[in-house]
């Protein structure tokens, strides 16, 4: 091979070739986790093992060299490297019912409550994801929160959700991870004003979810335009805490947000809904969650302005009367709404509903537990894109609206459930075959 490189040729490529045997050498040498890191994990298991109340915790990572920690239970390594980069400690505690029946769990799980140490996580230099969920954790040992965590460079999702940290400087804390991009801490007991500033230093920030805790509106300004400063912020789950319509106008300088999530609060009981018009500056936004609010129907005439919206939904609210035509046929980019359990009816049903043409995206619309009856349907026909309709638990008697149902081109899934129509009529050509109905 010589003879075909030149003299100045020839040293690049015996450096390139020595550079490339040692890269083999460092990675046959370490097929397996890495021996500090085996150690920290092997340390981790019994801290935690004095701590969590089920009895056989991670009963895979054990104390024999001839055991890899990359094959491991919960543990992840680099294919390349062997480094650990994800760790899944969700539910150590093995409660199958511990996310959908927390309240029933809620003092067995409290008196339980036990402080994590950060720093036993510190060696696992390439860790990218952390799930600590459910673990009735309440908090840090002293000096070892979540700041020990910023030598942790790649360190991008962490998932602190139904636990009990109830201190603010939890916040703080996580301030110092500046590679976070996905930050959970759903269902926790934070509580008080929501104290933004501490977490400006995570430019990294994709998604933030501070749901189901004790957030309220009791200062006049929460401080929600400072996350204005995370420029990647792209996902904001603020749904069921206490906040009022005044964290409104401060969340509308979020420019790079796509979703937001503000169900379960109380949007709708201080004030109208004219303060909503403000999110119109967000021009990324796409899914807007409005839910369970005590909003009335003042809201609908509010949001058009938002011409970025894809998906609406303003379920569990106080929207009563007539069905809506004139505002929701200004929703002309929408492809998804849910208008559930209100208070709406089929008053007035025909009266502009061919405006309702405008919606020429508009593929779900969820009408049910409702005070709908049949004649609701025809003004629907008027949105030839639907695909999906759900009409459940309204008022509809008698005979099964064949008829009207064949103007709808598109429709691929019906639900009529819960309603009182008459089943057992024969639908006429390939309806049944055409749609899946519920009735």
């Amino acid at each position: 091979m010589k003879q075909f490189l030149s003299r100045m040729e020839w040293p690049s490529f015996v450096k390139a070739l020595l550079w490339g045997l040692l890269v083999f050498l460092q990675f046959h040498q370490h097929r397996g986790c890495f021996h500090e890191e085996r150690i920290a994990l092997l340390e981790l298991k019994a801290f935690l093992k004095s701590n969590i109340i089920h009895a056989d915790v991670l009963p895979s990572w054990m104390d024999d060299a001839k055991s890899d920690c990359c094959s491991w239970e919960r543990v992840t390594c680099n294919s390349t490297n062997s480094h650990v980069i994800n760790l899944s400690l969700y539910n150590l505690n093995h409660d199958p019912y511990y996310y959908e029946n927390r309240d029933h769990h809620e003092y067995s799980y409290y008196e339980n409550r036990w402080l994590l140490n950060v720093s036993m996580l510190v060696p696992l230099k390439e860790l990218k994801s952390l799930n600590l969920s459910a673990n009735s954790i309440g908090g840090c040992l002293p000096n070892e929160g979540f700041e020990k965590m910023s030598s942790l460079r790649n360190l991008r999702i962490l998932d602190l959700g139904y636990n009990y940290f109830d201190n603010n400087s939890i916040l703080q804390s996580l301030g110092a991870v500046t590679s976070l991009e996905t930050l959970i801490l759903t269902q926790n007991k934070l509580q008080g004003y929501f104290p933004a500033q501490e977490l400006i230093a995570l430019r990294n920030l994709n998604k933030l979810d501070i749901s189901w805790n004790y957030y309220n509106g009791s200062l006049p300004l929460q401080g929600f335009e400072r996350l204005a400063l995370l420029p990647k912020l792209e996902i904001l789950n603020l749904g069921s805490n206490s906040f009022d319509w005044s964290i409104i106008p401060s969340l509308s300088g979020l420019a790079s947000l796509n979703t937001l999530s503000l169900g379960g609060n109380h949007l709708g009981r201080c004030n109208t809904t004219t303060g909503f018009e403000s999110l119109s500056r967000l021009a990324n936004l796409e899914t807007l969650d409005l839910s369970d609010n005590y909003l009335n129907r003042s809201i609908i005439e509010s949001l058009p302005a938002i011409k970025s919206l894809k998906n609406l939904n303003l379920q569990w609210n106080e929207i009563r009367g007539s069905f809506p035509i004139k505002g929701i046929s200004a929703f002309e980019n929408l492809e998804k709404l849910d208008l559930s359990h209100n208070w709406l009816n089929s008053s007035l049903r025909i009266q502009g509903s061919e405006s309702l043409s405008r919606l020429e995206n508009l593929e779900t619309l969820y009408l049910s537990f409702n005070h709908f009856d049949k004649s609701i349907i025809e003004s629907l026909s008027a949105v030839k894109s639907l695909k999906n309709l759900n009409l459940a638990s309204n008022y509809m008697e008698g005979s099964f609206p064949a008829k009207e149902l064949s103007a709808f081109e598109n429709l691929e899934k019906l639900d009529l459930g819960g309603n009182g129509l008459n089943s057992s009529l024969t639908i006429q050509g390939n309806e049944r075959e055409r749609h899946t109905l519920k009735f």
